[in-house]
C-alpha cells in the first residue's frame, strides 16, 4: 500500500513546493520538517477498494532533515509517506494534518519510548500477565508525571531514598 501511495505522490506532487515547513533548534541541532499534502478522490477510492482503507482524506510526504547547530550542510535526511483518514467530512488543512502528525509522535516519544527504555516493555515476553504489568507501568509513569518529575530515573531515585515515599505517592493519586 505504501508503495502505491508513494508512486502516486511522486507523479502528483513531485515538483511542487512544500505545503508547510517548520524548523526547530533544539539539543544542539537544527531539524527541518517539510510537508506535502494532497487530497484526491481517485486515490481514496483506490485505497478503499484494493486495500480496504475507507475514509482516507489526505495523503502526503514528510521530509525530515537534521544538521548540527553550527553546520551548514544537512547530515541526515529521511522521507516518509503518510495517509490521513477520518470520519469527518470536512477536509483538514495541511497545517492541521502536520500538527496532528507531530502530536502522534509526541505521544509515541513521551510515553511508549519511556516505557520501553525505562521499564523494558519490549523485552517482556510474558503472555498471560503482560497486560496487567503494562497497566502497572503506565500507572507508575502517570504517578511520576503527576509528582512533577521530568525524568523517570530521578523519580526512581527519590522513591528509593525513602522506603514509604512510593506508597505515599499512590495514596495521593
Amino acid at each position: 500500500m505504501t508503495q502505491a501511495v508513494a508512486y502516486w505522490l511522486d507523479t502528483e506532487i513531485a515538483a511542487a513546493p512544500p505545503d508547510y515547513v517548520e524548523t526547530n533548534k533544539r539539543h544542539g541541532r537544527v531539524e527541518e520538517r517539510s510537508y506535502w499534502w494532497t487530497a484526491n478522490a481517485e486515490l481514496t477510492a483506490y485505497l478503499a477498494q484494493d486495500y480496504g482503507w475507507p475514509g482516507i482524506q489526505q495523503c502526503g510526504r514528510v521530509r525530515r532533515r537534521r544538521r548540527p547547530l553550527h553546520a551548514t550542510t544537512w547530515t541526515e535526511e529521511e522521507e516518509h509517506v503518510v495517509v490521513y483518514g477520518s470520519q469527518q467530512t470536512a477536509q483538514p488543512t495541511p497545517l492541521q494534518c502536520s500538527q496532528w502528525l507531530r502530536q502522534h509522535w509526541e505521544v509515541e516519544n513521551r510515553i511508549f519510548w519511556v516505557l520501553d527504555m525505562t521499564y523494558g516493555e519490549d523485552r517482556n515476553h510474558a503472555r498471560v500477565i503482560a497486560l496487567p504489568l503494562s497497566k502497572l507501568r503506565c500507572l507508575a509513569l502517570n504517578v511520576i508525571r503527576q509528582r512533577g518529575y521530568r525524568y523517570v530515573p530521578d523519580a526512581h531515585r527519590a522513591a528509593a531514598a525513602c522506603n514509604d515515599r512510593g506508597l505515599s505517592w499512590l495514596g495521593q493519586v
